[in-house]
Formats: C-alpha cells, sequence, structure tokens
C-alpha cells in the first residue's frame, strides 16, 4: 500500500486486481465521462446524485448500476461512496444503466456493506475485498443477465495483451496471432468488447498508469511506463475516461493485487 499521509477517514482506499477495481471513501465530483467497465456506485451514509448528460436533470440515488460505455457524471454532495468498477464483456448489451437501483436492500448485501465499511478503513486486504466485490455484482446484476464469456480467440487476444504490457499491437498482429483475417478480427473485437482496438488499449495504458502509482511511482514515471507520451496526455486521457484528474489517485491508499484472479 502507498502509505498514508492522511487519516484513513481523510482518504479514499483503492483495491486494484485483476479486471476490477473497488473504491471505497469520500466522493469525488466527476465530469461527464464513459469508461469500458460495468460501474456499481453505492452512497455508504447518505444518496448521492448522478445523471447520464449534461442536458438532462440530475437524480438523487443510494444506488446505481452504470452500464459499460454509458456516459455519466456523479454529484456526491459530501457523501461517503463505493464505486466497483468490472471489466466485463459485452457480447450483447444484456446489462442496462439502472438508477436509482435498490440491491442494497436484498438481504445478502449486508455482508457486503460490512465489507466496504472495513474497505473503507483500510482494514481489508485484496482477496477480502475481491470477495466482497463478487458478492456485491451478484447482488446488483441478476445471473440471467450476465453476458456470455468471450469468443476463444478474443480472449486469445486479451490474454496477448494482457501478457506484453507496453506493446502497442495492432489488429493485423493480432488476427494472426488468432488465425483471423483483420477485418474478421476487427469486426469481432469491437462486437466482444464493444471498444474499438485503439480505445482499448487506451484503457489498458489507464489501467498500467494507476497499477504504477499503486507500487509508489511518481506521477510522471506512471504515465511514462503506461506508455503516455507525458502527465498531461494521461491526465486528458484520465480525465475523459473517469472523469477526475490522476492527482485523486495520490490522495489515496491504494492495494495492488497483480495476479490474475
Amino acid at each position: 500500500m502507498l502509505p498514508a499521509a492522511a487519516s484513513t477517514a481523510d482518504r479514499a482506499s483503492m483495491y486494484l486486481w485483476h479486471g476490477r477495481a473497488l473504491i471505497v471513501g469520500p466522493g469525488i465530483d466527476s465530469s461527464p465521462h464513459a469508461h469500458f467497465a460495468l460501474q456499481l456506485t453505492l452512497g455508504l451514509d447518505r444518496p448521492f446524485r448522478a445523471r447520464l448528460a449534461p442536458d438532462q436533470p440530475w437524480q438523487e440515488t443510494g444506488a446505481a448500476v452504470f452500464a459499460p460505455n454509458q456516459a455519466h457524471q456523479i454529484d456526491c454532495g459530501g457523501a461517503m461512496l463505493a464505486h466497483l468498477f468490472v471489466e466485463m464483456p459485452l457480447r450483447q448489451q444484456t446489462i442496462g444503466t439502472v438508477m436509482p437501483a435498490q440491491y442494497q436492500a436484498l438481504p445478502d448485501f449486508a455482508a457486503v456493506r460490512s465489507a466496504l465499511e472495513a474497505a473503507r478503513r483500510s482494514t481489508i486486504n485484496v482477496e477480502d475485498a475481491a470477495q466482497a466485490a463478487g458478492q456485491w455484482l451478484a447482488c446488483a446484476v441478476p445471473q440471467a443477465l450476465m453476458p456470455a464469456a468471450y469468443d476463444e480467440r478474443i480472449a486469445a487476444a486479451l490474454a496477448w495483451i494482457a501478457a506484453n504490457p507496453g506493446s502497442e499491437p495492432d489488429g493485423a498482429l493480432l488476427a494472426r496471432k488468432v488465425h483471423l483475417s483483420e477485418s474478421r478480427f476487427t469486426h469481432l473485437f469491437r462486437e466482444q468488447t464493444g471498444m474499438t482496438l485503439s480505445r482499448y488499449l487506451l484503457w489498458m495504458r489507464l489501467l498500467a498508469g494507476v497499477a504504477a502509482v499503486a507500487r509508489g511511482d511518481s506521477l510522471t514515471t506512471a504515465a511514462h511506463q503506461a506508455g503516455f507520451a507525458d502527465l498531461a496526455h494521461m491526465s486528458r486521457s484520465f480525465r475523459n475516461t473517469f472523469g477526475v484528474v490522476p492527482s485523486q489517485l495520490q490522495k489515496m491508499t491504494i492495494a495492488f493485487k497483480q495476479t490474475v484472479q
């Protein structure tokens, strides 16, 4: 973990592991943004406000589900929030945005809430956070709505990208590795992930930057290690994707697990 420069009551806690991230702590107001992950957000001590576009009215809610690639904006109103980000296959739009959501009222969610309170105090490890995240996901998204697994060829391409951090493979290279034509690979990749290859690679660079900060690197070093031209480049991309600037990471206690779950 990064050394704490303030009390845990003043800092958010981030738990980062393969394909998922859990952030618990003081809410951060965001600008409109969208990202690849499914996002679950919960107000721990009071409701918060959210909207899906600048021209739409704010909605007050205690819980929300934001579908992958769904633009949204959050006004925390001073609330303590928990956010779960989950990378998911997106073969079809089976999971929609729900606001307000009601999963926090389910009996099974009591154990999740207890774990989130522990995460808020930075008193659980990544493994416990991962278990709580799985329970939260099960409460928020009915199993029948969970999308199918990736096509094995796209799964192989994603595994190659994950195993070669810092690489910038093009469609032709990955298509050859999974024995598809480039046009078929490009179509299948977008159909399965909901993203172009270039957008997915940007997502992976942003996660690599977060992981570098979690290891204790400066933001500038993290930007270069993640493949960005400079910190300004990473900051623009981070803000456009997550709605906040990456300097917020330095206000968090971060626990990072590199191994695949």
